[in-house]
């Protein structure tokens, strides 16, 4: 079940780059679309983690994140940054919660009575993505405002470091998806 609402998040992540992509070939901005999606993203990351977590303090952490986080995406959006400035607070918050539930998952992985077998599971392969790349992210998209009001060039240089964290996150989910796959001889 949790790989399949994953793999939907990464359908949904998909659609909403390749849309991003053309708004900005229109010359449109893509921040309200990417500032709706953090509302998923982090959303669906949080519901993923209930799904593979087993001990009640994360999984009690988690149920209130999955109700507050919508609220404070609503006051965030619409009272503090508004829907076309980037939200910041939204992208800290979500990377810090997707970081923390990454660290409980291998507290977790690395607790468990039994050895696993990291090269054939694919929760262990998600984990490492995301805490790759959002611990990466997070300084870097809570500053992003600062950073293209001040130094556009820095961002900028700092946005193709992160496009290959992307890259390099996206290729491990490939790797955790096909990890299971017996290959006969």
């Amino acid at each position: 079940m949790h790989l399949k609402v994953f793999s939907v998040l990464l359908g949904i992540t998909f659609f909403v780059e390749c849309c991003a992509i053309w708004l900005i070939d229109h010359h449109i901005s893509n921040i309200p679309m990417y500032n709706i999606f953090m509302l998923v993203e982090f959303w669906v990351y949080a519901w993923y983690y209930r799904l593979i977590l087993k001990s009640k303090t994360p999984r009690k952490i988690i149920n209130i994140f999955l109700w507050i986080y919508p609220l404070f995406w609503a006051i965030v959006v619409f009272w503090v940054f508004g829907i076309n400035r980037w939200n910041s607070y939204l992208s800290v918050i979500g990377s810090f919660f997707t970081i923390l539930f990454s660290v409980a998952y291998y507290y977790q992985l690395f607790t468990q009575p039994e050895l696993a077998r990291l090269d054939r599971t694919p929760e262990f392969w998600i984990a490492t993505g995301l805490l790759l790349f959002y611990t990466c992210e997070l300084p870097f998209m809570g500053t992003l405002n600062f950073l293209v009001k001040n130094y556009r060039h820095l961002a900028h240089q700092l946005i193709t470091v992160l496009q290959v964290l992307d890259i390099l996150m996206y290729s491990i989910f490939i790797y955790a998806f096909l990890c299971r796959t017996i290959i006969k001889k």
